[in-house]
């Protein structure tokens, strides 16, 4: 029922363009773009020009531009500016205009007498907007947005506005971005592919590289503003893989004067208590956020073993009960300081951090023609400490030129993470047989050097160029102890216990050219080259690992404005995607004697060739909807393949074994309704399939797949709102199984209070379902398996958040660039 509920919503949004007559939504900061109050008749004529920052000389992105008839005094037709300040008005009747130009925290800008032939072009130029020196009494003026925007290279939501997600984490964000699921685990994944990159304000961070479902967690959903996915990115970006980027931008702002926020929430499962203090005057501007997260999540799994020939078992039951406690913590600083009008520098900490524990009971038995073999009980405490930092310093320099600009950026990011599983193991009687300690003190390092510079030209022709650099030190010191009998001292094995130690550096340069014809098709042709060089080694044993190898990353994006508001686009680019440390550590996750996980350090990188043809259009009404259609094959894919051995223990490892192909279509849709409301929806459809060949394994698999997501809100009068979302995820293919369906859903309610610089709000997690449920198999030719995990998510929580501070007017900023790595695969949640 829930799945065609979902299919017959996301059908109804996909056909509402021609019944929506609901008002349009606005850009952020921006006033909306006039109703014409008249037919707007249709002619050859046009208007262009560009809207500038008067005191930055900066592009001002979003600015409303409307045109008034002067013999009439009646609004004929309106746009806003692009992020390059450009506007244009087309199919115009020849006549005499004026043209009105106006922006939040500007003065109006007025161009009177433009005179129009039928088959005129008029370029007013260059028009720039005084600042408004306005004192505003409110803190921070936030445009009607919608909740999920189509760009033209990005999907963007908008975290802030979704009330469900206050007092969860990025985990819980990242399930309400159209495209994206994540799993009870946390693993995240971009149109069926876990294939993905995540950045933190366009910038990486090595706390990734062990863990992201783990480093997600530690993310207060609260400062998270927006998130970004970009499906087919630009030369200028690291080579991605298979899938895309996903962009994590969190709350700041450029305001004048000093506020700030604090925000709380208490749930059973989910608390959390963060704030931040931002600081500016003229020249230099300083931000900070912290904040503090408690988790417990009960857990439960089963899990049934089937063996086919193994010596000495036919059959392993295993139940599993726990519980996930943690507290996580984050700082972060900024300060920028305008060196002249046109050179900026700006620096930047991040630190994040937590202690978790996950304690399980892991009751194990085994058979042999149907009677018991063997029995214990396994005893786990496994403790998590993690500290991640990153420390990054941009300088930018514009020059007189309109979009000339030149960049040097700096970063250090730093990732520690010390596992521990303490484990005593009981026999088929309880009594204590032995003791286990299973311990990996991790760490990653990333340097990043980026130069960059863009040249714009003559007929929006625009060139950029660059160059990076990254280098990366991974070393993880692993250790296995055991004390058999338990009375026994601990003994280190030395088949378990070693140093591995892995660099893995970069070279990277980059050209990409923009440029339109016949004023109909946009273009932007660009190519990368990057060069790497891998040397790893294992100290007790000297075991090296050697890899050099270069990619040529050709890449292409063609768009065609249509008419009415239609857009039609197609994007090619060719990508690779290196393991991370996850992928790569040969440490080996001993919590279940009988399913080990363990990383390959020889894994080669991924090469992806991604096609894409996209279709958006909007309506006045407040329509939107977007359709793309989507191709991308990987031959030599990173699988996970398990195996059993001949004592029945099934081990899991990675290779550059599969070939994987996906073949499907996106489409979102969103609308108004009765004016407060806003309806969204999202499908993903796709047909994926996999094969590997190969000695390791020779196996294939593939099925038709979607998931769906539909999220509704609707603002009564006197400041309260209510939400709910709602999102099903079809059952998956593997290369040997497959996972089960799964769904979520939630409500939220808010009340705005103290002249709305408060809120309190009480959100209800999964209220009819007591308990998750994810069941996932896998098949060899000796064994099948099925295992389902049960986590407890549904919980009542409740949520408030208050605002201070009195500030002037918001200037426009400078456009900052920032590094982004993002050119490693991660496996989400693995042994690190």
């Amino acid at each position: 029922m829930k799945k065609l509920v979902l299919f017959a919503v996301a059908g109804v949004l996909a056909v509402q363009p021609i019944f929506g007559q609901a008002p349009q939504n606005k850009p952020e900061n921006s006033k909306p773009v006039p109703a014409p109050t008249q037919p707007t008749p249709k002619g050859n004529g046009k208007i262009a020009g560009v809207v500038l920052d008067e005191t930055g000389k900066k592009p001002v992105e979003f600015a409303t531009i409307t045109l008034v008839d002067m013999a009439s005094g009646k609004t004929i037709d309106g746009t806003v500016t692009d992020d390059r300040g450009r506007f244009s008005l087309v199919r115009l009747p020849a006549g005499r205009y004026k043209l009105q130009v106006s922006f939040l925290g500007y003065q109006n800008k007025t161009v009177e007498n433009i005179t129009l032939g039928n088959r005129d072009e008029v370029n007013v130029g260059t028009l720039s907007l005084l600042t408004d020196a306005k004192v505003l009494d409110e803190v921070a003026v936030v445009g009607d947005k919608l909740l999920v925007e189509d760009k033209v290279d990005r999907m963007v939501y908008n975290a802030e506005k979704d009330i469900t997600n206050q007092g969860g984490s990025a985990s819980d964000v990242l399930k309400k971005v159209p495209g994206l699921t994540v799993d009870l685990e946390g693993n995240v994944a971009l149109r069926g592919s876990g294939n993905i990159r995540v950045l933190i304000n366009n910038k990486p961070s090595a706390m990734m590289a062990s863990s992201m479902a783990d480093a997600l967690r530690q993310i207060p959903a609260d400062q998270i503003k927006s998130v970004e996915v970009i499906t087919s990115p630009s030369a200028r970006y690291d080579a991605e893989g298979t899938a895309g980027i996903i962009n994590i931008i969190t709350k700041k702002n450029n305001l004048q004067g000093l506020n700030g926020s604090v925000a709380g929430s208490y749930g059973p499962r989910i608390s959390s208590g963060n704030g931040n203090l931002n600081y500016r005057k003229g020249k230099v501007g300083f931000t900070t956020a912290f904040g503090r997260q408690w988790r417990n999540n009960p857990t439960k799994s089963t899990r049934e073993t089937e063996y086919k020939g193994v010596p000495g078992i036919d059959r392993l039951s295993q139940t599993m009960d726990g519980r996930r406690e943690g507290v996580f913590q984050f700082l972060q600083l900024g300060v920028d300081y305008d060196l002249t009008k046109k050179s900026s520098l700006a620096a930047g900490f991040r630190m994040q951090g937590g202690e978790f524990a996950y304690k399980t009971s892991l009751h194990s038995r085994q058979y042999r023609a149907g009677a018991v073999t063997g029995e214990n009980t396994r005893a786990n405490n496994n403790a998590f400490d993690n500290l991640n930092y990153d420390l990054n310093l941009d300088f930018t320099q514009q020059f007189a030129k309109p979009g000339q600009e030149l960049s040097v950026l700096g970063l250090l990011s730093r990732s520690n993470r010390e596992n521990s599983n303490f484990a005593e193991v009981f026999n088929r009687d309880q009594q204590l047989a032995a003791r286990e300690q299973n311990l990996n003190d991790a760490y990653n390092e990333e340097k990043t050097f980026q130069v960059d510079y863009s040249h714009p030209f003559q007929n929006k022709h625009l060139l950029e160029v660059g160059a990076k650099a990254i280098l990366r030190y991974v070393e993880s010191d692993f250790r296995f102890l055991q004390a058999n009998p338990a009375a026994a001292p601990f003994v280190a094995d030395p088949s378990r216990t070693d140093v591995f130690e892995y660099h893995q550096n970069v070279g990277a340069a980059y050209a990409s050219y923009e440029f339109s014809l016949n004023k109909k098709y946009n273009f932007k042709l660009g190519s990368r080259y990057e060069y790497t060089h891998v040397n790893g080694d294992f100290v007790s044993t000297s075991t090296r690992v050697r890899q050099d190898y270069d990619n040529f990353i050709p890449s292409l994006a063609i768009s065609r404005a249509l008419k009415n508001n239609q857009t039609l686009k197609f994007n090619y680019t060719k990508r690779i995607q290196r393991p991370q440390l996850g992928l790569l550590n040969p440490y080996e996750n001993r919590t279940d004697t009988f399913n080990i996980q363990v990383g390959n350090p020889n894994l080669q990188a991924e090469v992806t060739n991604a096609y894409e043809l996209g279709y958006s259009t909007f309506f006045k009404s407040g329509v939107s909807v977007n359709a793309t259609f989507f191709w991308r094959q990987t031959n030599n894919a990173i699988e996970a393949y398990t195996l059993p051995t001949q004592e029945g223990v099934n081990y899991t490892r990675f290779a550059n074994i599969g070939r994987n192909a996906s073949y499907g279509m996106s489409l979102f849709s969103s609308t108004k309704f009765l004016k407060k409301g806003n309806l969204s929806a999202n499908l993903n459809a796709f047909y994926l399939d996999l094969e590997s060949e190969t000695s390791l394994l020779n196996a294939s698999n593939g099925s038709f797949m979607y998931n769906a997501n539909l999220n509704a809100s609707y603002a009564f009068n006197k400041g309260i709102s209510v939400q709910a979302f709602g999102q099903f995820n079809s059952p998956r293919a593997t290369l040997q199984g497959k996972v089960y369906p799964a769904s979520t859903y939630n409500f939220a309610v808010k009340k705005d209070i103290l002249d709305k610089n408060g809120s309190i709000s009480l959100s209800v997690e999964n209220p009819f379902s007591e308990r998750l449920r994810q069941k996932m198999t896998f098949s060899t030719p000796t064994a099948e398996q099925a295992s389902t995990m049960y986590i407890y998510a549904r919980q009542v929580r409740v949520s408030a958040n208050y605002k201070f501070g009195k500030v002037t007017t918001k200037q426009q900023p400078k456009r900052k660039k920032k590094i982004n790595n993002d050119d490693a695969k991660s496996d989400g949640d693995a042994n690190s």
